[in-house]
C-alpha cells in the first residue's frame, strides 16, 4: 500500500472494499530502453525470466500510459464544440458556495503553518459562510483545525488515517428523478459558461425554462472556475446507478499547499454542473448551490497534482434526495496522464433557496415551478418528497400527529407535481378536479422487474396515489388535529383502454371529487380516476378512499365480518393426485426483485369455484420485506395494489404450469385492454403478522394458437383473516410465433 506523508502523519492508501481503486500515482517509471540497446541483459542476467517478464511489463505500462493520455487529449479537445466561443464569466471571489470557500478553507490551514504535501484529510463544512469577502483562520483543534469566519466555525480539517468506507449500494437502487429531460450527454466550456450566467434553457432545453421568473428567483449565478468541460453524462451509470460523469479541469496557478482545497472545489463544480442537468433548481426560487454541512468528506492528493495542470475527473453518483432540500453526493477520481493522482470522496452539495422564500403548498398560488408543458404548479417535486418523508414543514396542516396521510416513499412514489388550484381547502364540493403529473423514468424499476410489460402494482399506484393525495388537499390531512389519522384505499375498479408506452413520459393523473361522505371518526371520499398520455386517456375508473382515526382503524374486520373463512383448498381438499405444489422463488417469469411475490404455490388444474382451475399461494411476512420501509413513513403497511399483484402472478403461474403456453415462444403476459379490474381492501397487513396467502379462481381460459386470454377472480388472506377481494383479473397471454388462428375453448 502506498504511504502519503502530510504534516509529517503517514496516511495509507485503504483497500476499497467494493472494487480495487488504483493507488496514487507514484513517480514516473523509468524509461524502457530503445533502438540498438533494447533488450540487451548483462552477462550476468542473460536469460533471467524475471527480468524480461519485468521488462514486459513496463513496455506494457508504457502502452497504458500512451493510450491514456491520447484519450484524455480527445477528451480536452471535445470540450469546445467547433464554432463556439467560451464565455468570458468572472470567477466568483466570494467564499460563499461551491467556487470560493473550500479554496479559502485550505488558504487557512496553509496560513497555520501546515506543510503541504501530498496527504489525506477528512474535511466537514459546517453552517455556510455570509456572502461577500471573509476573513477564514484556522484554530488548532484536538488532532486538526477548526476553520472559523469570525467566532462561527466554517469548517473542520483533520488528517485521516484509518480505513474511510465506502458507502454501500443498496439492494435496490432508486431509479433517477430529473426534474426535467434532455437529450444533452455533455457540457462544453461555452456550456458552463452559459450555465453560470444563467442562460440554461439555452444549453439543456426547453424543460429548464424559467424566463417567467423575476431575475432575483432564477439560479444564482456562479461561475465554474475550474471545470471546463463534461466529457459525458449516464444519468444511470455508476455502481449506484444514480449516475455517472466524465469531466475536465484546470488547477489554479497556486500554492501547492493550497490544492487540496481546488480539488474538493472542483468535486463540488462538477456536482453543480450535474445538478442543473437534473433540473434539481427548478423547485427553489432563486437556487444556490453549497456544501453539504455537518458530515465529512475524504480529499486525498497523491504527487501528480500540480499547480496549473490539466486533470480528468470521473465523479460516480452515490447519493440523490431531496430532504430537507435537493442534494447530491459523489466519489470523484483525479486522473493525470492515465494515473489516478486524487481522490475526493463523499464530496456532497445541496441546493438552497434565496433567503425568506416561503415554499409552502398553497393551491391559490403557483410556485416557481412549471410542468414539461409550461403550465404552473403548487405542488412540485419538493413537496411531494416531503409529504413522503414525514416533513410537515411545507404542509403546516398536516399537524404534529404521529401518523398522518402520506405519499409513499422512495421508488413507490409516483405523484410528483400538482396542478390544482381552483375550490379551496376545507371544501368538499362534489365535481371539484384535481390534476396531478408523474414523469415516468425511461426504465421504469417496475418494468425492468415485471418482464418489460406494465404491472397491475404500477397501475394501480399511478393511479390511486393521486386520490389519496386529493383527499388530502381538499382538507382531509387537517381533520382530527393531534390525533393520529390514517388514509386507506377501500375500494376501487380500473378499465386499461389502449395499450401506451410510458416510459419517459409524463403521466397526467385527473381526479374528480364524486362524494364524501362523513364518519364518526374518519371521512370516506368517493373519487373518478382518468389517467391520460399525450393528452388521451388509456386508463379510467374509480376509487374510495377512507381518512380514519386509529380507533377507527382497530375496528376493521375484514372481508367476512371477523369470522375464520378457509380457502376453497382446505374447505374441500380435492384428491391428491390433481394436487401440484410448486416453489416458483426462482421464476423469473413471473417477476424478479421487488416484484419477486410468488413462494409456495399449490396449483389445482380443474379445481376451483368454476371448474376452471385454482391457485393457492403462500408466503410468510418478513420485517424487511421492502415495501414496509416505502410505503409509507411511520405508518407501514403492506401496499393492497401488491396483493393484487401477487395475484395476477398466480393466475400467469398457472398458464405456465399447466401448459397453457407451451404452443407460444417466450410468453408476455399483460393486462386486457377493456376489461374492468376492481377489488375491496377490509384490512392491512403489517409487520407484526405472520403469513399472506391468495387464491385464485379461474372462470374462463380461453385459448387460440397466438395466445391465451384468463379471467379470474381472487382474495387475499393475512394470517386466518380474508382481506382482500378482486374480481375479473383478465390477462393476455402472447407469444411471437404465429400459429393456427383458430380460437378455442379449454375446458376446465
Amino acid at each position: 500500500m502506498d504511504e502519503l506523508a502530510f504534516e509529517g502523519t503517514p496516511f495509507i492508501a485503504e483497500p476499497p472494499p467494493v472494487a480495487p481503486e488504483p493507488p496514487l500515482a507514484a513517480p514516473e517509471p523509468a524509461p524502457v530502453a530503445s533502438g540498438p540497446a533494447a533488450g540487451r541483459v548483462a552477462p550476468a542476467a542473460a536469460g533471467a525470466p524475471a527480468l524480461r517478464l519485468a521488462a514486459q511489463v513496463q513496455r506494457a505500462h508504457a502502452a497504458v500510459l500512451t493510450a491514456h493520455q491520447a484519450i484524455e487529449d480527445w477528451q480536452l479537445a471535445r470540450v469546445v464544440r467547433p464554432g463556439r466561443t467560451p464565455a468570458s464569466v468572472p470567477a466568483a471571489e466570494s467564499a460563499d458556495g461551491t467556487g470560493g470557500l473550500p479554496a479559502a478553507v485550505a488558504r487557512a490551514v496553509r496560513d497555520a503553518g501546515v506543510a503541504p504535501g501530498p496527504g489525506r484529510l477528512a474535511v466537514t463544512f459546517h453552517e455556510v459562510a455570509p456572502e461577500g469577502a471573509v476573513a477564514l483562520r484556522a484554530v488548532r483543534q484536538d488532532d486538526g483545525w477548526q476553520i472559523r469566519d469570525g467566532v462561527r466555525p466554517a469548517a473542520t480539517v483533520v488528517p485521516h488515517a484509518a480505513e474511510w468506507p465506502r458507502r454501500p449500494v443498496p439492494r435496490f437502487p432508486a431509479d433517477p428523478r430529473p426534474l426535467a429531460r434532455t437529450s444533452v450527454d455533455r457540457l462544453t466550456e461555452a456550456d458552463l459558461a452559459a450555465l453560470a450566467a444563467g442562460d440554461i434553457a439555452a444549453v439543456l432545453g426547453p424543460d429548464y425554462d424559467q424566463s417567467h421568473l423575476p431575475p432575483d428567483a432564477r439560479p444564482a449565478k456562479e461561475s465554474f472556475r475550474l471545470l471546463k468541460g463534461v466529457t459525458g453524462i449516464d444519468p444511470r451509470g455508476g455502481a449506484y446507478g444514480q449516475g455517472s460523469l466524465r469531466a475536465v479541469l484546470r488547477l489554479p496557478d497556486d500554492d501547492p499547499g493550497h490544492l487540496w482545497g481546488h480539488l474538493v472545489a472542483a468535486a463540488l463544480e462538477v456536482l453543480r454542473a450535474y445538478a442543473l442537468y437534473l433540473g434539481l433548481h427548478l423547485c427553489l426560487p432563486g437556487a444556490r448551490a453549497v456544501p453539504v454541512s455537518a458530515v465529512p468528506l475524504l480529499v486525498e492528493v497523491g504527487e501528480g497534482v500540480v499547480p496549473g495542470g490539466e486533470l480528468c475527473v470521473d465523479a460516480e453518483i452515490t447519493a440523490t434526495g431531496m430532504v430537507d432540500r435537493p442534494f447530491l453526493v459523489a466519489d470523484c477520481s483525479f486522473r493525470a496522464r492515465g494515473r489516478t493522482v486524487a481522490r475526493v470522496r463523499d464530496s456532497g452539495m445541496a441546493l438552497r433557496e434565496s433567503r425568506d422564500t416561503d415554499l409552502s403548498a398553497r393551491p391559490d398560488v403557483p410556485s416557481c415551478r412549471r410542468a414539461p408543458g409550461g403550465a404552473p404548479v403548487f405542488l412540485h417535486e419538493l413537496h411531494a418528497a416531503h409529504t413522503a418523508e414525514g416533513r410537515p414543514g411545507l404542509f403546516p396542516e398536516l399537524g404534529t400527529a404521529r401518523v398522518r396521510p402520506r405519499l409513499p416513499r422512495g421508488d413507490m412514489r409516483m405523484v410528483d407535481r400538482g396542478r390544482y388550484g381552483g375550490d379551496a381547502r376545507q371544501e368538499y364540493r362534489p365535481g371539484s378536479v384535481g390534476v396531478f403529473e408523474y414523469d415516468v423514468p425511461p426504465d421504469p424499476w417496475y418494468l425492468r422487474e415485471s418482464g418489460e410489460v406494465l404491472p397491475p402494482f404500477a397501475l394501480m399506484e399511478i393511479a390511486l396515489q393521486p386520490a389519496g393525495a386529493f383527499s388530502v388537499l381538499l382538507g382531509g390531512a387537517g381533520e382530527y388535529a393531534g390525533q393520529d389519522l390514517y388514509c386507506r384505499n377501500l375500494d376501487g375498479r380500473l378499465r386499461l383502454l389502449r395499450e401506451t408506452a410510458l416510459p419517459a413520459t409524463t403521466v397526467e393523473q385527473r381526479v374528480t371529487l364524486r362524494s364524501r361522505t362523513r364518519l364518526p371518526g374518519g371521512a370516506l371520499h368517493r373519487c373518478g380516476l382518468d389517467l391520460r398520455s399525450g393528452g388521451t386517456s388509456f386508463c379510467a375508473g374509480e376509487a374510495v378512499h377512507g381518512v380514519f382515526t386509529a380507533e377507527m382503524m382497530e375496528r376493521q374486520r375484514g372481508l367476512d365480518g371477523g369470522r375464520s373463512v378457509p380457502p376453497w383448498l382446505e374447505a374441500h381438499g380435492p384428491a391428491a393426485g390433481s394436487v401440484r405444489r410448486i416453489d416458483l422463488r426462482g421464476d423469473a417469469r413471473l417477476g424478479r426483485g421487488r416484484l419477486a411475490l410468488l413462494e409456495e404455490v399449490v396449483l389445482v388444474p380443474g379445481g376451483g369455484e368454476h371448474g376452471a382451475g385454482y391457485v393457492l399461494c403462500d408466503k410468510p411476512v418478513r420485517p424487511d420485506d421492502w415495501f414496509f420501509d416505502h410505503h409509507f413513513f411511520q405508518d407501514p403497511v403492506m401496499p393492497g395494489s401488491a396483493g393484487v399483484q401477487m395475484l395476477f402472478q398466480a393466475v400467469h403461474a398457472f398458464a405456465l404450469h399447466t401448459g397453457l403456453t407451451d404452443h407460444l415462444a417466450r410468453p408476455r403476459c399483460a393486462l386486457s385492454v377493456g376489461e374492468e379490474l376492481s377489488w375491496s381492501y377490509r384490512g392491512q397487513i403489517l409487520r407484526e403478522h405472520e403469513r399472506v396467502r391468495g387464491e385464485v379462481h379461474l372462470r374462463r381460459v380461453h385459448r387460440h394458437a397466438t395466445g391465451v386470454r384468463l379471467h379470474a377472480d381472487g382474495s387475499v388472506w393475512r394470517d386466518d383473516l380474508r382481506i382482500y377481494r378482486v374480481r375479473n383479473m383478465a390477462v393476455d397471454i402472447t407469444g411471437r410465433e404465429p400459429g393456427d388462428h383458430e380460437a378455442q375453448e379449454v375446458p376446465g
